[in-house]
């Protein structure tokens, strides 16, 4: 089998893919490009999830830098990495225009 190597543009574009293919992850964004500031607790009650699913899913969004927490007493706070949220539009807007200027005419099927 050929080895292949990945630019760094396709492997940040699938990283970031896989963390945000999940339904749960992106009402976690779409809740704190509302509310800014969110406790895991106010997280939950707004998710039909439990408080252990939502910590799993507050884990990889973290991971990836998407969220990112501060320590406020016994409390994490959670806060949406703007930026970060900004590379991911850039990834899918670069590969649009790789992709869609070879687009054919018609569809496939």
């Amino acid at each position: 089998m050929k080895n292949v190597k990945f630019h760094s543009f396709e492997v940040e574009l699938a990283q970031l893919s896989k963390c945000i293919s999940n339904p749960a992850r992106i009402m976690i964004i779409l809740i704190l490009s509302k509310h800014q500031d969110r406790t895991c607790k106010e997280i939950v009650a707004e998710l039909p999830l439990s408080q252990s699913t939502v910590s799993k899913h507050l884990k990889d969004l973290l991971e990836q830098k998407l969220i990112c927490r501060k320590i406020e007493g016994t409390q994490s706070i959670y806060t949406l990495e703007w930026n970060k949220l900004e590379r991911v539009f850039t990834l899918f807007d670069r590969l649009s225009s790789k992709t869609m200027p070879n687009r054919p005419k018609r569809n496939c099927c």
